[in-house]
């Protein structure tokens, strides 16, 4: 029995999941049963909201709480300085609008932070929409009141109400921490918007596509043409216009410097309006179709799975194809930029020394910095949550009650534990493996080769840092369950501002040796920390196999 609203309704064997069943709104009206939808929505959203809004916001917020603190000489604002207009750096964060000062550098890493937003935007939609869709949570929903097109409105309804809460904690929390008012509320909104807008495309292209897979691809081709026109416009000699083309680009007309906040709020509030017009034009749709053709995933998720091993890596696979898809998009696109990185740092020897002392990585004036700068600073994050994601996924499992459908057949407790947990850790390996390659790829097309085994291990320099979120989040699981979700990806979150901002909160060393992303190497311009590797790989195994005795003992526990 799971309660909607003050309501409790039981989950029916065929769902899985909670839902408003047609039975339970007899008497209802439209009104009160779209409203117990939209918080039914709102649960479903709430655990990954509150870590992906408190990872966002709070690691921006730190970036301008310690602007002085990181850039308080007159040496390192110069340094900031030098890199407004190169392209180079441009590509990676956008638009460059006075650096040297905190709204203008805040500004530009929200070039980065973005992406991060709008790949949530992505993500959540297609878990609430396709996703519920594809497991057969929809069914109970539209055999009620609620029409197909209210049903949409209350999922997009729910995900724009945490991107006001995206919003507000962006806009409080660049104010507290040293930003102008009325350019931290504009970036919040922007931000806001900016995964607004591209959880409606998933919205759009949920409608369109007649599977969650399809649906995801075609989103994920969006962001990666909104990005690329994002490096066309930060090339040499490019006109200004073409920023305008791409919500990525749009972040870096913020500054008042600019003079641009309407157009950058006109832009994004038209392009918002169009995709919901096309989105609930498409609403009326047959359940488990699209407009591009019937449903074909139900053809292949009828046939067998091939036992418990064939079930965990169908579970796993969709994620770890997006994953893999967003940091191999990372790897190759840094890698494209290799060469141009390297050759602006070697003109700026005091900004790369400025750069190296503060973030720890070695070697920023040649391609091989240039890797281990994606892979120990950018992409391990990335690969971390992943693997957080991948303990929620099994806590879901249980939470459910689609676990209980397993235990009732010859499928025991551990074997199905150890099954999904070990492929994960599986898809973590493959992930990173795959991000090397792209890499190795990258730095080979524009003349900046880095050895494919150097590729590789600097990749691989990830691995541990994410094995060690997987084992604590299956420590987490068998002990504090309902906390699971919070708790996997809130200690990466905590683990990665520690590394970020603890030196300069002058905290003791040994709490900041607490990260485990403050012992990650420069791989492959120095040599792996092997002995901080077997650490982690050896605490998360611990952590793990704490997890799986206490679930073994403990009752199955629902949302």
């Amino acid at each position: 029995m799971v309660s909607i609203g003050r309501r409790q309704v039981t989950t029916g064997p065929a769902t899985g999941q909670s839902a408003v069943a047609a039975g339970d709104v007899r008497g209802r009206s439209p009104a009160a049963v779209w409203w117990r939808t939209y918080r039914h929505h709102l649960r479903l959203l709430r655990n990954g909201a509150i870590a992906w809004i408190a990872a966002l916001a709070g690691i921006g917020a730190g970036v301008a709480a310690t602007f002085e603190d990181r850039h308080g000489t007159e040496e390192e604002l110069a340094a900031l300085a030098e890199m407004e207009g190169i392209p180079a750096f441009e590509a990676l964060v956008g638009r460059y609008v006075e650096p040297a000062t905190v709204e203008g550098l805040t500004l530009s890493r929200w070039g980065m932070f973005g992406i991060l937003a709008a790949v949530w935007g992505m993500l959540a939609a297609t878990k609430l929409l396709r996703g519920a869709e594809d497991s057969g949570h929809y069914e109970p929903l539209r055999a009620g009141v609620i029409g197909p097109r209210a049903l949409l409105v209350s999922a997009l309804a729910a995900l724009f109400t945490t991107h006001i809460i995206f919003a507000l904690a962006i806009g409080l929390g660049h104010t507290a921490g040293g930003m102008d008012a009325a350019t931290s509320w504009a970036l919040g909104g922007a931000i806001a918007l900016l995964t607004a807008v591209f959880a409606t495309v998933t919205a759009l292209t949920s409608q369109l596509a007649a599977s969650r897979r399809r649906a995801v691809g075609l989103a994920g081709i969006v962001i990666g043409v909104a990005l690329g026109l994002r490096l066309l416009a930060a090339a040499g000699g490019t006109p200004e216009w073409v920023w305008w083309t791409t919500p990525f680009g749009w972040i870096g007309y913020l500054h008042e410097i600019d003079a641009a906040r309407g157009r950058v709020f006109l832009s994004f509030g038209l392009l918002l309006a169009v995709l919901l017009v096309a989105t609930l034009a498409t609403a009326r749709r047959d359940l488990h179709g699209g407009l591009f053709g019937a449903d074909t995933g139900t053809a292949r998720r009828a046939r067998p799975v091939g036992g418990d091993v064939g079930l965990a890596v169908r579970l796993t696979a969709g994620p770890a194809r997006t994953w893999g898809l967003i940091i191999g998009v990372v790897a190759l696109a840094l890698g494209l930029l290799a060469r141009d990185f390297a050759d602006a740092a070697a003109a700026m020897p005091t900004t790369v020394v400025l750069v190296e002392t503060q973030l720890g990585v070695a070697g920023l004036d040649t391609p091989a910095g240039i890797v281990a700068l994606t892979f120990s600073m950018f992409a391990v994050v990335l690969l971390a949550v992943f693997a957080a994601g991948q303990v929620a996924a099994i806590r879901e499992e249980e939470a459910t009650w689609r676990l209980e459908h397993l235990l009732a057949r010859p499928v025991g407790r551990l074997r199905w534990l150890l099954t999904r947990v070990l492929t994960a850790a599986a898809a973590v390996v493959g992930i990173a493996l795959a991000a090397g390659v792209m890499m190795w790829v990258a730095t080979g097309l524009v003349d900046a080769p880095v050895g494919l085994l150097d590729s590789l291990a600097a990749a691989l320099n990830m691995v541990p840092v994410a094995l060690l979120a997987l084992g604590v989040g299956v420590g987490l699981l068998g002990l504090v369950p309902r906390l699971t979700a919070p708790l996997a990806y809130g200690l990466v979150l905590a683990a990665y501002l520690l590394d970020f901002v603890g030196g300069l909160l002058e905290l003791p060393e040994v709490v900041l040796d607490l990260s485990p992303f403050r012992h990650l190497a420069s791989v492959p311009v120095a040599d792996m920390n092997l002995g901080a590797a077997l650490v982690m790989i050896a605490v998360g195994v611990v952590a793990a196999t704490i997890g799986v005795v206490a679930f073994r003992r403990r009752d199955l526990q629902e949302a």
